[in-house]
């Protein structure tokens, strides 16, 4: 059991690398590519979209998992993705698979009223989160800027309030809530990835307080 959780999160290597910051390419593919889940999940019915989800996380996860254990095809992957990767991505899972298996965690969870505004959250607020944050002067935690966290809750905030506008979601006061604890959660950098810590702590506080 300690192997496969060492292998899941760690890919089969305990390593910490601080690596630079993630290249402008990476936050604009985390961007269009997590929105395009929850923006998915508005026109496609729960069921069919949870089904979806399931493969693209399965299939995720086996990627990952085949590469940890084979050298050249880690070494191909990483060379044709590097601009999309963090440094450490060649020994872990990626946030990519993070992120879809969140999403179908929160869809399966929580359900679509929960799963489209918090996959927004992360979709938006960290790219905010890392491109304020970055910029900012001041105090760090586990290095990272709280004005990172303020950019995250406007993008949350924003997002809530466009989909509520265009009658995307119901409005729920825990949605506003929700963008506030997903910022805190991204500046706490809970394990193993913050594509699956925001989603799920976020996404549990809204669904306790009934949305």
């Amino acid at each position: 059991m300690g192997r496969l959780i060492d292998i899941l999160v760690f890919g089969g290597e305990r390593r910490v690398t601080q690596g630079a910051p993630p290249p402008g390419w990476r936050r604009l593919f985390h961007m269009v590519a997590g929105s395009s889940i929850p923006v998915a999940g508005i026109f496609i019915a729960e069921t069919p979209m949870i089904w979806i989800l399931a493969v693209l996380a399965a299939g995720g996860l086996c990627l990952d998992l085949v590469r940890f254990r084979l050298a050249w095809l880690n070494r191909l992957f990483t060379r044709w993705l590097a601009p999309l990767l963090k440094p450490d991505e060649a020994a872990h899972i990626t946030g990519a698979t993070y992120m879809v298996i969140a999403a179908l965690l929160v869809f399966v969870l929580f359900g679509k009223e929960v799963g489209i505004p918090v996959m927004f959250f992360l979709s938006l607020g960290d790219p905010a989160a890392a491109l304020v944050g970055g910029r900012m002067p001041g105090p760090r935690f586990r290095g990272k800027s709280p004005f990172g966290t303020v950019a995250f809750v406007a993008a949350g905030a924003g997002a809530v309030a466009v989909l509520i506008a265009a009658g995307g979601i119901d409005h729920y006061w825990a949605l506003w809530v929700g963008a506030a604890v997903g910022g805190v959660v991204e500046l706490a950098s809970l394990p193993p990835d913050d594509n699956l810590a925001v989603p799920m702590v976020a996404g549990a506080a809204m669904f306790l307080m009934g949305v």
